[in-house]
Order: C-alpha cells, then structure tokens, then sequence
C-alpha cells in the first residue's frame, strides 16, 4: 500500500508528481474543479491541508448534497480492472464533516456532470451529525455497513456509507470530496479495499505515427496517453528501416501541450528517407524514456510504411502531327519514361473539350485538334509535373518527284526528297543506277534533307528507287507523276513503292 502526502499549494504551481497522484495535466490546473483533478496513481493518500474554496467553477456535486459546492477536491481514476469500487474518506479529525459525490465521466468528461445521460451520478453521500458528535469516516464500503448509491443529508437518510460499486475496464470516474465543517486538518482517503484496479499501471505506447511532409522528415507519433514532456528527449526515439539501418531524430516538439503533458508528439528525422518499405519507431530507454502522469516508462514500437517518392518528369509543348481522319495516341512514357518505383496520377486536359478532365491514364487518343495538357502527380500529391501536345491535322499526301537539278542554281529540285515522309519514322529507300549498282540508302528517309548527290557522286540519267514507307494501318495516298493513287490499309505496316527518277544537271 502506497502513502503520500498531498500539500495545498498555490494553483500556479500545482505541477508536481506525486509517489501516488498527481494534479490532473489535461485541463485547469485548480484541484477544486474537476478540470483539474488529482489523477489517481495509487491506494491510500493523506490530506493534510484541506482546501477551503471551490475552484474556478462552481459545480454541481450530486442529489444528495443539494448541488452546493463547498471546500472540494476533485480526484480522477480510469478502471483498469473491472471488479467493485471501494474508498473510505477518514478525516484526521473525527468531527469534522466530509461529504462526497461520484461521477461517471467516461462519455460527458466534467463538462458533462449535472446530466445524467452525459456524466451520470452513480453514489453521493452527505451523512452528518451534529456536535458533539463525531461524524467519522464516510464513503463506499459495503463491509463498513455501506447500503444505497445515494444517502443523507443528515442522519436520517442512510447511513455514512454505500454499497460498493462494480466498475468496468475503460470507465472514467470523478470523484469530489467536500470538507463541509471547512476545517483545516485534512483527510486520509483510502481504495484498498476495492477489488477493481483502478490506477494507471500501464506504459505509454505508440499508437500510430503520422508522415507530415512529402521528405519524410516529419513525424507526429500518437500516444495511447498523454506524457511529462519534461521527460521527452530525442533519445527516447529511433527509427529502424528494413535494412536495420538506424535513424536518430534531431529534435521533438510537443503538440497541443496542456500544463506540460502531451500525447502528440512532432519528431524531425536527423538526414533523410530515401528506401520505401517498412520502418520501425522504437521507444527507448537511452535517456531514462518517456512518462506519463503515474511514472510509469514508455516502451513499445509502431510500424510505419514509408515510400520515398521520385518527382515525375515534364516536357514543353511537343506538336504532334496528324493525317485526316487519323488520331493521336498520346501518351506520357512516349516523351518521358517515369521513374519507376513510384506510383503516378495523371489528369489530362484538352483546351476545346468544355470540360475540365478528359482523361485520368497514362496516354489518351486526341479528339481532335489543339493542346492537351497532362498533370503528372505523385501518390500521394507531393510533387507534380506538366506535359503538353499540340495536334495538328495536316494534308498527308506523299508527293515523289520524277526529276531532280542538283547544282542547276535556282535551288529547287536539288534533292531526291519524298515530301510528307517525315510523318512515317522508320521508312527506308534504296536508290540504284541504271547499272543496278545500290548509290544511296537510308534507314529513315523521312528525317533527311533527301538526296542531294554531287557530280562527282551521281552523273546525269536514270535512278531507280525502291521506298519502304512504315505506315502502320494508315490509308495513304501518293502523288507520282503518273497522278495521285490510294493505298487502302491492307493489314500490312508497310507499303512498297518503286518507280525511277531522272537526275538532271545545268550544262557547263
């Protein structure tokens, strides 16, 4: 069994931890209201300066003291054992007159005491007797004689204790105590003899950690309880990644502090993330750990998913050309391949749709002319990219000419070029003398200036071609000196074209 002597102290200093309770770091920090309650941390505590005023609020204390407030002190308890509650008040001096009044406070908090949906009363008692009579001890004990939930005021209405009271795991109970002969010698006030647990015996732990920033650099870590944040350091956190790596932290900062206690708690990592997988937040005992509000040390691990995020790439506008009736497959990995490893959204856009989504893939096929725009975003949306494509629609004819004058000095003509190829990559061609001798060759025909052979690489004649235009399924038409001709798709990707050419040259 657990002793302590609690002192009346100013409210402003009302801070310290007791070997058995400790003023209440959640709210006010008067012990006369139950906003700022002794937190029950063991058995058996002696009053030895009793308080003679009632706090910031003036609050209602049960039935059976007439909802009069008078020279109080409020306690607080969380069962943590179910079994029956059972507390016996004894003043140190026996005259003296303590009355007292409980409440559940598990759904209402204090706020919502007076109500009996929110905090309900579940025992009060206002036993009294008149000098020179000794009032005695009072409270909740069934093996003192105690009966009902509710007795006096007086003599008259039951005797000075109730029955003892079963109590569930999880329920939070308030408990005033009123010196109602406002003497000054104080109180013993003992639970031994409850069969219920009902101090926080229990560690603080981590209940779940909180990415703040896209660097994964910011951590807030949730505890199942608020803690001294004069006992939180750097050291009492690491962080183990799936390698085994360690990760210290350099610094932590408490959130929504409340007189000192917090149960959030802001970590900033010392370097960075850069591996995504699992991650381990140790408590740890290197600088004597965390506490809660009973001195009990913290412990434990959470485990966190991190993904270490690669911005995505953009590009500037990039026009792409089409044939009539064709259209674009656009797509993002066709300008840029994307990091890999990192998971991507995408929203495209298009300037003529009159909506503000036209696609949310990674490639679309254009709906007609004009600019679509991409927003490549991480998941989640760290960092962002932008993409865009210009479609144009153009005459897709190819045109092949029969006769070419290199070096005749107007400038037109010089070249063997087939206007219209650079839409078909990948077309190749074959030219060949009259002899049959291969002149000249490309892999890509399209994407050169054509054929602009010096004299000294070509003489005036005939010049045959063989052009193997990569066309996929599209329909093309060809403008040949014997006029325009169609070429259906037939299935086949590439379309075969011979015919010859004549090379003429300015007479010297």
């Amino acid at each position: 069994m657990q002793q302590v002597k609690i002192q009346f102290i100013p409210a402003f200093l009302l801070i310290a931890l007791f070997a058995g309770a400790v003023v209440n770091p959640l709210w006010s920090q008067s012990i006369s209201d139950c906003d700022g309650a002794v937190v029950l941390c063991g058995d058996l505590y002696t009053e030895t300066d009793a308080t003679l005023n009632t706090g910031d609020v003036y609050e209602f204390t049960g039935l059976c003291n007439g909802n009069l407030e008078q020279s109080s002190l409020w306690y607080t308890f969380t069962v943590q054992q179910a079994g029956l509650l059972s507390f016996i008040i004894d003043p140190l001096n026996p005259m003296d007159d303590y009355d007292w009044g409980l409440f559940d406070i598990t759904t209402g908090g204090c706020d919502g005491i007076g109500s009996q949906l929110l905090s309900p009363e579940v025992g009060c008692n206002s036993y009294g007797v008149a000098a020179p009579e000794p009032n005695g001890a009072t409270g909740v004990s069934t093996a003192n004689g105690g009966t009902g939930s509710s007795n006096g005021p007086g003599n008259f209405n039951g005797p000075p204790f109730n029955a003892d009271i079963p109590v569930d795991v999880g329920q939070t109970y308030a408990l005033v105590v009123m010196n109602w002969t406002n003497s000054l010698e104080g109180y013993e006030i003992d639970f031994g003899q409850s069969t219920a647990s009902l101090y926080d015996e229990s560690p603080p732990l981590i209940d779940s950690v909180q990415v703040v920033d896209c660097e994964l650099s910011t951590f807030d870590v949730y505890l199942t309880e608020y803690v001294n944040y004069e006992t939180v350091t750097i050291e009492d956190f690491e962080l183990v990644g799936p390698t085994g790596s360690v990760y210290s932290f350099s610094s932590v900062v408490g959130l929504e502090t409340v007189n000192g206690y917090n149960q959030i708690l802001r970590l900033t990592l010392d370097g960075t993330i850069d591996m995504s997988g699992s991650y381990t937040l140790h408590v740890t005992d290197a600088a004597g750990s965390i506490a809660d509000a009973c001195g009990n040390l913290g412990e434990g691990f959470s485990e966190v998913e991190l993904t270490a995020l690669d911005p995505p790439l953009g590009w500037d506008e990039l026009e792409v050309l089409l044939c009539p009736d064709d259209v674009a497959s656009l797509s993002v990995n066709s300008v840029v391949q994307q990091p890999e490893g990192t998971d991507y959204t995408y929203i495209w856009t298009y300037d003529l749709a009159g909506a503000p989504t036209v696609g949310t893939g990674p490639g679309i096929e254009s709906m007609g002319d004009g600019l679509y725009d991409v927003t490549i975003s991480t998941s989640p949306p760290c960092y962002s990219a932008i993409g865009s494509f210009f479609v144009v629609t153009e005459d897709c004819s190819l045109t092949v000419p029969n006769v070419i004058t290199p070096d005749n000095g107007d400038a037109l003509n010089n070249a063997f070029f087939v206007d219209g190829l650079d839409q078909y990559p990948g077309s190749t061609v074959h030219i060949y003398n009259r002899w049959g001798d291969l002149v000249f060759t490309s892999a890509d025909f399209g994407s050169t200036a054509g054929w602009d052979p010096s004299s000294e690489q070509a003489s005036e004649g005939t010049y045959y071609y063989v052009l193997r235009i990569l066309r996929g399924q599209d329909e093309l038409s060809v403008i040949s000196v014997a006029g325009e001709t169609l070429h259906p798709a037939n299935g086949n990707p590439f379309l075969e074209l011979n015919g010859s050419f004549s090379l003429l040259r300015k007479k010297r």
